[in-house]
């Protein structure tokens, strides 16, 4: 079980809404909440299907999520952003086991380059705005990373691979567990020489990341559990600048990038004995260190620390659940670096103290209603109060109707606010925070017994968007504003699941989304997108065969040249994305496997001057030592 889902297992029926644990979700809502209660648009990501697909990143798995856009920067290890319903990346909340895994350090983004998956069992994706359940960052949707945890046998399993670009890689995993605690582990490296950034040169790029994890969990009376888990990713990557003065595009650049992440958390539930008043006590950190070099010499580093306290009490009345949260957050952030034409040395802090509620209803046997607001009293902007509602409606066996609204609120960054890069990028302490208004309607309908059908409609409307790269004619810079006029994102996500036999599924997803900006089209935003994926077994289901290809439509992008020439407004083309993975069970305890990337050898790029990976090839073995 994982981590994520044990919270969920502890919980009594009356909390867990009746419904078996993989229907189950630990996001949607300030308690555990059933899939079919949800007025929003659900993924959920199972570990089989990372195994079936070898995925060593989690973004190779996000492009067949409806709604979502991925755009790396380059090869493995660069810089790649999640963009969800054409939301900017930073309007993404990310959750490692329910806690706030964003970088303030690197402007509230998450670091999706360096999340592998050897350790993760599950990902949960609600799309739509949940400021009012979690805050800051959460106006398109959250994404709850869920890794793994004890098993009731005592299990270690291992794999390695290696392939094209020189890539290795190796992860082991172990875990155990008795009537009343359990404990796992897991550490994992992806190394590869990547490729060559830039349109020139011959310059590679590698990257290496490794992430260790333990966990822990224990119940020592017949209502309390008590959890303990920390995380550690160290990862390096090398890449290129931009020649701001003859090309404008990235050049061969000895430039390295040192991160290091520390999450960890304490968790403590316990309940009543009729299971009528359940109580959370949660602190969590998370801290993370980016220090850049330019040949060999420390450049401009920032560095966050973010610790949580929090508590938590749901109470059942009748069918119904009402959640009362208090919550304390301190961020710290520091830069560091030379001084030249401007000092980057620098330390900000920020606290937000956070009242939540969040209350789950019934509406007879078949609709479920539910309803949250949220008071922020920020230490550096204005007091903020965001709210939600949402209704599910099984209308019939076959039909779920979707209904969802909610604000939602995004505060400017450290890096917008306060950040310096010299020759690149000047603060704005004049910034207002995001405020968007969004709406969702959608259904969930099985079409006879082997085809199942979501289709949701969306709108939202963010006013005071921040533009991060804004000309300052007076400093030569660049620097961030808020943007007059209202941004405006809607569209279309279609999700198709067919199970044609025990053997054989397919599925399809497309999106259209509409993304303008003062009535400009937002850019790295395509209007059109989709994804295909096929899973074939075989031999009594020994083997795996799984197919999938994630296409992105045009978009646009901005190209920079050298002053004085005004910038440009650039298209990037289709293309297809395609991976092929064949695994195969030689016996109970070993696995072959081998994949293909970028099947079809497309030539494409995610932003405007920077190559990406062609064909790669990929074999390995899994292998379970104790069970």
């Amino acid at each position: 079980a994982a981590f994520g889902a044990s919270l969920v297992a502890f919980a009594s029926p009356t909390f867990a809404a009746d419904e078996p644990l993989d229907q189950i979700i630990v996001t949607g809502s300030r308690a555990p909440l059933a899939v079919s209660a949800s007025g929003n648009a659900i993924t959920v990501i199972e570990r089989d299907t990372i195994e079936r697909r070898q995925a060593r990143y989690v973004t190779d798995l996000l492009r067949q999520v409806p709604g979502f856009a991925v755009s790396q920067s380059g090869v493995p290890g660069s810089q790649t952003q999640v963009r969800v319903r054409c939301a900017e990346a930073n309007l993404v909340l990310v959750l490692i086991d329910g806690a706030r895994a964003n970088d303030p350090a690197t402007g509230d983004e998450f670091r999706w380059e360096f999340l592998t998956t050897a350790n993760i069992e599950r990902i949960e994706i609600v799309r739509g705005p949940h400021s009012a359940i979690w805050g800051s960052d959460a106006l398109a949707g959250v994404i709850n990373i869920i890794t793994r945890s004890g098993t009731s046998t005592p299990s270690i399993d291992a794999y390695l691979e290696t392939g094209s670009a020189n890539t290795f890689d190796s992860g082991l995993n172990g875990s155990y567990s008795s009537s009343n605690w359990d404990a796992g582990f897991s550490i994992e490296r992806v190394s590869t020489d990547g490729g060559n950034i830039s349109r020139t040169g011959s310059e590679q790029d590698p990257s290496a990341v490794t992430t260790a994890a333990v966990n822990a969990a224990w119940q020592g009376l017949k209502r309390m559990d008590i959890k303990l888990a920390a995380r550690r990713v160290d990862a390096r990557s090398q890449y290129d600048n931009v020649d701001y003065f003859l090309t404008g595009l990235p050049t061969d650049s000895d430039v390295v990038l040192d991160t290091t992440q520390h999450y960890a958390q304490l968790l403590l539930v316990t309940a009543d004995d009729d299971a009528q008043l359940r109580h959370r006590f949660a602190a969590n950190y998370a801290g993370s260190d980016n220090q850049n070099r330019t040949a060999g010499i420390e450049d401009v580093s920032a560095l966050s620390d973010r610790v949580m306290l929090g508590y938590q009490a749901d109470v059942r009345i009748g069918r119904d659940i009402l959640s009362v949260a208090l919550e304390r957050e301190e961020t710290d952030f520091e830069q560091l670096g030379p001084v030249g034409f401007g000092d980057p040395n620098q330390a900000r802090e920020m606290t937000v103290d956070s009242i939540v509620l969040d209350y789950q209803g019934r509406i007879g046997d078949g609709v479920t209603w539910v309803a949250g607001a949220r008071y922020d009293d920020n230490s550096v902007f204005d007091d903020s109060l965001t709210g939600r509602l949402s209704f599910a409606w099984q209308a019939t066996d076959r039909t779920l109707l979707r209904l969802s609204g909610g604000t939602g609120r995004k505060n400017p960054t450290f890096i917008e606010l306060y950040g310096y890069f010299p020759g690149q990028f000047v603060n704005n302490p004049g910034l207002e925070p995001e405020k968007s208004t969004a709406v969702e309607v959608g259904v969930e309908q099985h079409l006879g017994e082997r085809f199942d059908l979501q289709l949701s409609l969306f709108r939202q409307d963010l006013e005071d968007e921040i533009n991060g790269f804004v000309y300052d004619p007076v400093t030569f810079l660049a620097t961030a504003e808020n943007m007059t006029g209202k941004s405006r994102r809607d569209g279309v996500e279609v999700a198709l699941r067919w199970q044609a036999s025990d053997r054989f599924s397919a599925g399809a997803t497309y999106t259209y989304v509409d993304s303008t900006a003062s009535d400009v089209r937002e850019v790295r935003r395509p209007r059109h997108s989709g994804s295909v994926d096929l899973d074939y077994a075989f031999h009594d289901g020994r083997g795996h065969l799984a197919f999938a290809a994630a296409y992105g439509g045009t978009r646009t992008d901005t190209f920079f040249p050298p002053w004085p020439n005004p910038p440009e407004t650039v298209t990037l083309s289709t293309h297809w994305l395609a991976d092929l993975t064949l695994r195969y069970e030689v016996s109970a305890a070993v696995a072959l496997f081998t994949r293909v990337s970028n099947l079809l050898d497309a030539d494409y790029e995610h932003v405007y001057g920077y190559q990406t990976p062609g064909r790669t090839v990929y074999a390995g073995v899994s292998v379970t030592l104790a069970r």
